[in-house]
C-alpha cells in the first residue's frame, strides 16, 4: 500500500484538514509523513533580488514557514506517525510543480493535500496548485476539500 506520503502544507485550514487526513491514513498503514511547504519567492525575487534585499524580505517567511512545518510535524509525532519536514523555495508561479517535483525526488508514494475548492474567475486569476498536482503527477493524489459549512439554524448552510 502506500508507504510515504507527501502532505503540502500552507497555513490554511484545508492544509491542516490535509495533513489531519493523511496522519489517520499513514497511521494503521505505518507509512511515513513528509510535511513540504513551498516558500514562493517569485513575488520578492524583482526589485529585492537586484537590490539585495531579497534575504531581508525572506527571512521572516523562512521563519513563518519553519515554525508551521515544527507545528505539523509535533501533530504527526503525537499521532505516533514517522515525519520529516522539507521547505523549498520556488520561483515557479504554481507551488504545485514544486510538490510534484518533491514527490517524486523524496520517492513519495501518494499526496495527501488540501484544495480551496476555488471556481470561476477566482481559480483563473489565482491558478489552482491541486491543478498543476492532479495534471503532472505520476502518484496518486488524494485532494482534501474545506471543511464543511456550519449549518444555521432551521438547517440552511452558511454561505
Amino acid at each position: 500500500m502506500y508507504r510515504s506520503i507527501l502532505v503540502p502544507v500552507d497555513g490554511s485550514a484545508t492544509s491542516a484538514r490535509g495533513l489531519r487526513d493523511a496522519i489517520a491514513l499513514a497511521r494503521p498503514l505505518g507509512a511515513r509523513i513528509t510535511v513540504l511547504h513551498v516558500l514562493d519567492v517569485y513575488p520578492f525575487f524583482g526589485h529585492a533580488g537586484w537590490s539585495g534585499e531579497l534575504e531581508l524580505q525572506l527571512a521572516p517567511r523562512r521563519e513563518v514557514a519553519n515554525e508551521l512545518l515544527a507545528s505539523a510535524a509535533l501533530d504527526a509525532q503525537e499521532a505516533q506517525v514517522p515525519v520529516s519536514t522539507v521547505l523549498k523555495e520556488s520561483l515557479d508561479v504554481h507551488a504545485g510543480a514544486e510538490i510534484v517535483r518533491q514527490a517524486r525526488e523524496l520517492g513519495c508514494d501518494l499526496i495527501v493535500m488540501g484544495t480551496h475548492g476555488r471556481r470561476g474567475l477566482s481559480r483563473m486569476l489565482v491558478g489552482s496548485d491541486a491543478l498543476v498536482v492532479l495534471r503532472d503527477s505520476t502518484v496518486p493524489v488524494l485532494l482534501v476539500g474545506p471543511p464543511e459549512k456550519a449549518s444555521l439554524p432551521g438547517g440552511h448552510a452558511g454561505s
